[in-house]
């Protein structure tokens, strides 16, 4: 019987020798992580420094976060260097004029957004007077006896839209052909053509890079 017991023993202690020799450090017991040779830090202590994390509960919460994170990422230098200086107004419209990559807004980015710009800077196109319209339909709403304009007005309009397809059309066909992809369906970049072409020269922005008549 006491050979038994001293058997017993011999095993609890060689059991509890094994498992203190294959336990491994933790994160939570703050001991030394030998592939980094340096001790790792605690789970509360790794989330206090980056603070709390909460989901936005709003749209209006998630856009000036995402706008915090791109002025954080603009300000963070790529190579190591010193952080860039912010722009001030008039430097970032100067670059906004310029089609700087950096200070385009998220609708004008893009190689397909760049052709579409450059089609409409080169073209005459039927929607450089659509201005136009907008007193015409507010004249047939103020004068009685010029009613029956409203509707060349709307036929007009149409005719607008149907263009604005067909020249996305071509543009998606062009850019798939050159960059072997397309950023948009065909209304997609028919709207935003549209949308520069019926503005005067002087006040689309960014700048035209190409006079009309240019080949693009």
């Amino acid at each position: 019987m006491k050979l038994s017991r001293r058997g017993a023993s011999a095993d609890t202690t060689d059991d509890a020798v094994d498992s203190s020799q294959t336990e491994q450090p933790t994160a939570e017991s703050g001991q030394i992580d030998l592939r980094k040779g340096r001790p790792t830090p605690k789970r509360r202590v790794a989330e206090g420094r980056r603070g709390p994390v909460t989901a936005p509960k709003t749209r209006k919460e998630a856009y000036a976060r995402q706008k915090q994170l791109t002025k954080e990422q603009r300000a963070t230098p790529k190579s190591g260097g010193a952080p860039a200086k912010p722009r001030s107004a008039a430097e970032q419209r100067a670059a906004l004029r310029r089609g700087d990559a950096d200070a385009l807004p998220r609708r004008d980015q893009g190689k397909t957004r760049k052709l579409a710009r450059d089609y409409v800077d080169s073209k005459r196109m039927l929607s450089n007077y659509m201005l136009w319209l907008f007193p015409l339909f507010i004249l047939t709403t103020i004068i009685p006896a010029l009613r029956y304009l409203e509707v060349a007005v709307i036929v007009i309009f149409l005719g607008l839209v149907v263009e604005w397809f067909i020249v996305g059309r071509r543009l998606r066909a062009m850019a798939l052909e050159r960059f072997g992809e397309a950023d948009g369906t065909n209304m997609g970049i028919g709207f935003y053509m549209g949308s520069r072409a019926y503005m005067p020269r002087k006040w689309r922005l960014p700048a035209p890079q190409l006079t009309r008549g240019d080949e693009f």
